[in-house]
């Protein structure tokens, strides 16, 4: 199958079996939706959709794909498409209509080439954006979007409205979105060393003696002995009472 034509048949029978027993075929279930047109139920190879999409592009890819027994082709991209999760294959997949007159949105990644003068100086590079919302002709979408950095210095950042797009891409963010940016190193470093030093030392302050001097032991024992050789009050004699 030549990248970007898909072929497929048209669906009669929907259905949880009908879906299972096409699997058991080789083949998925599809469906074609979008524009003005009513949605078409479709199965096809799931081997032969994986070879339509360029290896690059992925789903942007831009297919024109064929029904069996219809004439012409119909401008479509993969919207959305369900995989198995050990696999890989295809299980499902959603085809929408485009116009190939009318820009489309899609998802592109982001490489940034070139070396980083505020990098290499110390500074820590911050991708805030590793893919892009773009819009943009569905045959014209790029396999992505490169970002030079080699003039980008510590404290300086590289915004939407900087980037370099192809003729007919736009990025679809506000022009002051920051795409990425180098940052000085954390120089709240040392002060956090210096501050763990300070609170060593408070701590061991805490633990010195105070600057009362608490009584002798012997002092006290002493006074407790004085207390008990105090003679009680002498008791009347017996016969003293009449």
């Amino acid at each position: 199958m030549e990248v970007g034509k898909l072929t497929a048949q048209l669906r009669t029978i929907t259905g949880k079996e009908q879906n299972t027993k096409l699997r058991q075929k080789g083949l998925i279930p599809a469906v074609c939706y979008g524009g003005k047109e009513a949605p078409l139920a479709l199965q096809l190879s799931p081997t032969e959709l994986q070879k339509s999409l360029d290896p690059v592009k992925g789903r942007n890819t831009l297919l024109h794909l064929t029904i069996e027994g219809q004439s012409g082709s119909i401008p479509v991209m993969v919207k959305d498409a369900q995989r198995h999760v050990l696999r890989g294959h295809f299980l499902h997949a959603d085809l929408l209509r485009v116009d190939t007159a009318k820009p489309v949105r899609a998802t592109v990644p982001v490489s940034l080439v070139g070396k980083c003068p505020g990098v290499a100086a110390g500074g820590t590079m911050h991708q805030v954006y590793r893919t892009l919302p773009v819009s943009s002709l569905p045959d014209v979408i790029p396999s992505k979007i490169e970002i030079d950095i080699s003039n980008l210095n510590m404290g300086q950042a590289i915004h939407a409205s900087d980037l370099k797009l192809p003729t007919g891409v736009s990025v679809a963010l506000a022009s002051n979105t920051t795409v990425c940016v180098v940052t000085a190193p954390r120089a709240e470093k040392g002060a956090e060393a210096g501050g763990d030093a300070a609170a060593a030392d408070a701590k061991a302050g805490d633990k010195a003696p105070s600057g009362k001097t608490p009584a002798p032991a012997a002092a006290k024992a002493g006074g407790d002995k004085a207390a008990a050789a105090k003679p009680a009050a002498a008791k009347p004699a017996a016969g003293g009472k009449k």
